[in-house]
């Protein structure tokens, strides 16, 4: 134990838990009362966001087992609110948080169809009155 941080398959941890290896849970609770935030304010320029992302695949050079996700340094330069550094350099991503970005893409792209679905439907009448 290292300034009140535990690690468990690592000598050296750098946040309050490090576990080196999987770990399993039935839940994972994330603190999001309102009571707890300020300033709140809706993320902008969400598809954007996630158009920039690019999901990898990719082995673990400790087990060389093949895995999909993101490369955080990538994400840093889109979400850096999303990517941490800890005092070795090495770089994490909270995984969960990508999902209000996620969440807010698919609410635009729904807006750009529903645009899309008028427009043709609009063009659908204009063709049929012309013949």
């Amino acid at each position: 134990i290292r300034s009140g941080n535990v690690g468990i398959g690592l000598s050296n941890p750098s946040v309050r838990l490090d576990v080196n290896g999987s770990v399993k849970a039935t839940a994972y609770l994330y603190s999001s009362d309102a009571n707890l935030k300020t300033d709140i304010n809706q993320i902008s320029n969400s598809l954007s966001k996630v158009k920039e992302l690019e999901g990898v695949e990719f082995k673990w050079k400790d087990t060389n087992r093949s895995d999909i996700g993101l490369i955080a340094q990538d994400v840093e330069k889109v979400i850096p609110e999303i990517v941490h550094t800890d005092d070795s350099g090495m770089k994490s991503v909270e995984y969960g948080k990508v999902v209000a970005v996620l969440i807010l893409a698919i609410k635009e792209q729904q807006v750009q169809i529903e645009k899309q679905d008028k427009r043709i439907k609009e063009l659908e009448k204009k063709l049929e009155d012309e013949n």
